[in-house]
């Protein structure tokens, strides 16, 4: 597997600078896309590139990969999760590069160590994890859960990917209340639940 993107790359990406904040969490400095548009296309070229280079490095053709088929499928947003409920692929963990048969938890303890040192001598801003939502699983960014994760901190900045729910919405039921000045408000009946119009609010 590509050492770039897995085991850490803290280098920054200048195309992006100028549409990045830094925020500080737990003492860790990180530079950080905030609108869930420019996440959503950092994800699916800069974190894609990086990620179909691995999964060549693997022997596996990334244009039939269903995780990096998902990826613009996918709503994302930056959120703040608990290190220790991020989950790691075994399958990447245990993987070795194709060409040089180096095993990826070689690099990675290496990587971990150099990105400890930088970040406790201060001065060294981090690209938050990438995971998708279900089960927690990290696509991007192991070298810096696992440093984050040695040096006890509880949290990290995470660009968090779901699915985006493309089934039609069921039909709705239109019921009528009427409010204290007589005006007809319609509220909508949805499986189970009852909404007030937002025109109501």
């Amino acid at each position: 597997m590509s050492d770039r993107s897995r085991v850490g790359n803290i280098g920054r990406r200048s195309a992006w600078d100028n549409r990045t904040t830094v925020r500080r969490l737990h003492g860790i400095e990180y530079r950080m896309l905030e609108d869930s548009d420019d996440i959503h296309d950092f994800v699916n070229t800069e974190v894609r590139k990086e990620l179909e280079a691995d999964f060549d490095s693997m022997g596996e053709d990334p244009r039939h990969n269903d995780l990096l088929n998902s990826l613009p499928k996918r709503k994302w947003k930056l959120e703040i999760v608990g290190v220790d409920e991020v989950r790691m692929n075994p399958l990447i963990l245990n993987s070795s590069d194709a060409n040089t048969g180096r095993k990826f938890i070689e690099r990675l303890t290496e990587r971990r160590s150099e990105l400890r040192k930088a970040l406790e001598a201060g001065g060294t801003v981090i690209w938050p994890i990438v995971l998708l939502r279900e089960q927690q699983t990290l696509v991007d960014g192991y070298c810096r859960h696992s440093t984050l994760q040695e040096m006890n901190i509880p949290e990290a900045y995470a660009y968090v990917g779901r699915f985006v729910d493309e089934r039609p919405s069921p039909p709705k039921r239109i019921r009528w209340a009427y409010s204290n000045s007589n005006h007809k408000i319609p509220i909508y009946r949805t499986r189970f639940r009852y909404q007030h119009s937002t025109h109501c609010s």
